[in-house]
């Protein structure tokens, strides 16, 4: 028995079209992945900075003060009485 082999062309012709249509709906999703997953590790990396920043000026703060506190206890030993 021999059994042909054929090829339907039209068939090929409108799978090929639905491949392309599904990587293209599957490239679209990719890139809206991408972009939902990027956009939350910025904002996180943004709370990030503000808090690290409110952490700085709080420990200048204290530095001053405990710098006017020195100077003003130097001030007190050299001062004559």
């Amino acid at each position: 028995m021999f059994i042909s082999l054929t090829i339907n062309y039209k068939y090929l012709s409108k799978m090929k079209g639905k491949i392309y249509l599904y990587l293209f709906l599957f490239s679209i999703l990719v890139n809206v992945f991408q972009y939902m997953n990027s956009k939350s590790i910025i904002d996180k990396y943004e709370k990030d900075i503000k808090k690290f920043k409110s952490k700085i000026e709080v420990l200048e703060l204290s530095k001053s003060e405990i710098y006017l506190e020195e100077s003003d206890e130097t001030a007190t030993e050299l001062s004559p009485e």
